[in-house]
């Protein structure tokens, strides 16, 4: 069950980058259908098990925690990417640079839910079997949900190498401090920095999934 409710949501957010676009290249609404979708079954899945909210992560213990957990590679990733766009004269605001402030923590915490609250306790669920050999087997399901996270992001390569590391950092915190609002707080800010530092062709769009192949030249 908890195996086929994993398969389920990754399905349908594959469904989305990789089927749906390829049919509705122009239309973002068709994207909204597998995408709720798969909150639907995140949610579901967590009513289902009788999990409360709070629970799940959406409290105010361990914000503290998690952010000093978080605070050293955050803050190192955050000054190599305003070096590298000071350094590539890469600074950029977009018409969107406004809507991304707001947008881009909602984004993170939305995303941090699933990927967290949903995908790394089911990941360990199913790994997780054993006491005594609990701290190897947290460790596989630390790097299996990074990788699941990751393998969303194909084949934008570097967005998916980004998303791998990001996913070990998020998921080893989580497991110390299960507060979905730092974690998605720190998502929304990593992101919002990479998308107007970073020179395009690093980047490459940030698009994923199908898409990735209708932008880019190769």
């Amino acid at each position: 069950m908890t195996l086929l409710e994993i398969v389920s949501v990754l399905g349908s957010v594959l469904l989305s980058v990789w089927a749906l676009v390829p049919m509705y290249p122009q239309s973002r609404w068709t994207l909204l259908v597998p995408g709720a979708l798969a909150v639907w079954l995140v949610i579901n899945s967590q009513r289902q098990r009788g999990e409360p909210w709070r629970d799940v992560g959406f409290r105010a213990e361990g914000f503290g925690r998690a952010c000093m957990l978080m605070a050293l590679p955050v803050l190192l990733a955050l000054a190599v990417m305003c070096f590298i766009g000071w350094k590539m004269n890469s600074f950029q605001r977009s018409t969107h640079f406004a809507i991304n402030i707001f947008i881009a923590p909602l984004w993170g915490i939305v995303q941090q839910y699933i990927t967290q609250g949903f995908l790394y306790r089911r990941v360990r669920s199913l790994l997780v079997t054993s006491p005594i050999e609990q701290r190897a087997q947290v460790r596989k399901a630390i790097w299996l949900s990074a990788a699941c996270f990751a393998l969303v992001h194909l084949p934008n390569l570097t967005l998916t190498l980004l998303t791998f590391a990001a996913g070990l950092l998020w998921s080893w915190v989580y497991e110390r401090a299960p507060n979905l609002w730092a974690l998605g707080l720190s998502h929304g800010l990593l992101s919002f920095v990479l998308m107007h530092s970073m020179p395009n062709w690093f980047l490459q769009s940030m698009s994923i999934g199908y898409k990735h192949f209708l932008y880019q030249k190769f």
